[in-house]
């Protein structure tokens, strides 16, 4: 009786996951499947441990197989933005396991989100900009622009993190020109040169007149880190202008 009530509760959850594959396949074969399905748990239903590790299997061959048809019927854009999606998840790992091995780290769950966030963006702006690495300096300047951006958007995520003060979440809004910037160019070279000048100009700004409340010798650090950062910001712009006058459009 047992065996039969997992069974059946094998079949309805095999059911679900049939559902996730891209219609015109699952018109065509999710009926066949189901039916082979149910009676493998026939098969072996006298046995509920060879039973659990049976449908374990079929249920991580069918996650594949999924996840295979659906990237096929798929536009470019749209396989892009899944690659980066998951390659952000693996370089998220990383932090999410760190933080339960380092004692002081005390990011809550909007600061993880925030991090995927960036680093899924991040990936998408190399992913498009990729298209049109025809030019060593359009290349070299969206690697400078993208490590600058990175590494100002993670080090205000920890700041913030760790010393609650929500007013260094105005170094943000440098990201934020870069996108509005990159969208408006549409990653067209002589628009990027400006959006990388611009966003340049604004970290001067921010850290300028934000004051940082920090002592003397972290103040100093953050001076050379945004002095750095900034360095990057119009080096890349510098870039992007001279891949414009080498007629990348």
């Amino acid at each position: 009786m047992a065996a039969n009530l997992a069974g059946r509760r094998y079949q309805a959850w095999y059911a679900l996951l049939l559902q996730l594959y891209p219609r015109p396949f699952r018109v065509r074969f999710s009926e066949e499947m189901a039916q082979i399905f149910q009676d493998l748990c026939r098969e072996h239903g006298d046995a509920p441990w060879r039973l659990f590790w049976v449908v374990l299997s079929i249920y991580g061959e069918t996650l594949v197989a999924i996840v295979r048809e659906n990237a096929m019927h798929m536009s470019q854009f749209g396989k892009t933005t899944l690659r980066v999606a998951l390659g952000a998840l693996v370089v998220w790992m990383v932090p999410l396991v760190a933080s339960q091995f380092v004692d002081d780290w005390h990011w809550g769950v909007g600061g993880f989100v925030r991090v995927y966030v960036l680093l899924f963006l991040t990936g998408i702006v190399i992913a498009l900009s990729a298209r049109r690495m025809g030019v060593w300096s359009y290349k070299v300047a969206t690697v400078m622009g993208v490590v600058a951006g990175l590494a100002l958007g993670w080090s205000t995520m920890v700041q913030t993190a760790d010393s609650g003060h929500p007013e260094r979440l105005w170094y943000l809004s440098v990201l934020v020109v870069g996108l509005i910037g990159a969208c408006l160019a549409r990653l067209k070279a002589p628009g990027l040169a400006i959006t990388l000048f611009a966003m340049a100009t604004v970290l001067a700004l921010i850290s300028v007149v934000l004051p940082s409340g920090a002592p003397p010798d972290m103040a100093l650090r953050m001076a050379i880190g945004h002095g750095a950062v900034i360095a990057l910001l119009t080096a890349s712009g510098l870039l992007f202008r001279h891949a414009s006058l080498a007629g990348v459009s």
